[in-house]
């Protein structure tokens, strides 16, 4: 059932997003083009609307991931929702790990528009182009070859955890959306209002929290023995490790609230 839900919130969605992020790589090709050109009176007005679409983009899939779950889960369309023969947490996955993709696929194509952004710099007339790629290459090359000389192994397992903690990162910021959505829905009034309180409480309580546990860290000695005891790589290994852990815990804190909610105190009104 959960793939279901999960395709249809993609059918949903891509009428929305598809475009958006056609126009924001129609765009890019447009600037590149224009930079490549000895014409430079449209380029500022490109540019600016080129920055205000890829600003509007990262808007929208945070709007979007907003409003599909207020709309569908809180809203109206709630009765018709939970109608489905899909439990709570199933309707939370499914609007969680679609808004999720969105992200992540949002942060992608800003990537590959400003790769076409540059590309007409790294190509101008100013250096021969073979050249300039060779020159590139090997300076890739000797970046390589000393970070693996510095880190070996650890230059692969590094980027797949920050990577590990991206996605997570964006998981819970979706969850933690949808926990302070769903502790605004049980007033009768000013729902999205209280939402909004919820999320400075929580923003208050992890700071209160950090600092505690930094507190407690720095008091018992922890920090000095672990920098005695441990290299470099093992204390980048730990501290990673131990900001993912700490975002899954938060993304079931937020899971569990949000989940306990829509199963036993869910108010429509």
């Amino acid at each position: 059932m959960l793939s279901k839900l999960i395709g249809y919130e993609f059918k949903s969605t891509r009428r929305i997003f598809l475009p958006a992020f056609g126009v924001l790589l129609l765009l890019s090709l447009a600037n590149s083009i224009f930079i490549a050109l000895p014409v430079s009176a449209p380029f500022g007005v490109l540019m600016t609307v080129y920055v205000l679409a890829m600003f509007a983009v990262y808007v929208l899939a945070f709007a979007y991931m907003i409003n599909r779950f207020y709309k569908n889960l809180l809203g109206d369309e709630g009765y018709l929702m939970f109608t489905l023969p899909a439990r709570p947490s199933q309707l939370i996955w499914a609007k969680c790990i679609t808004s999720t993709i969105w992200m992540v696929v949002t942060v992608i194509l800003c990537c590959i528009s400003l790769f076409l952004l540059a590309t007409p710099a790294l190509l101008s007339a100013s250096f021969e182009p073979e050249i300039a790629f060779s020159d590139f290459w090997h300076l890739i090359q000797y970046i390589f070859s000393e970070l693996m000389r510095e880190y070996g192994a650890n230059l692969f397992v590094v980027p797949l955890e920050l990577i590990a903690i991206g996605i997570a990162g964006i998981i819970n910021f979706c969850m933690h959306i949808y926990a302070c959505l769903s502790l605004g829905s049980l007033a009768n009034k000013h729902r999205l209002g209280f939402a909004f309180l919820a999320y400075l409480g929580f923003g208050v309580a992890k700071e209160i929290l950090l600092f505690i546990s930094s507190w407690i860290f720095d008091l018992t000695g922890l920090n000095l023995d672990f920098n005695l005891t441990l290299n470099t790589a093992a204390q980048m290994h730990i501290a990673l490790l131990g900001w993912l852990l700490f975002t899954i815990v938060c993304i079931a804190v937020n899971f569990v609230i949000t989940n306990y909610i829509l199963s036993r105190h869910l108010n429509l009104q």
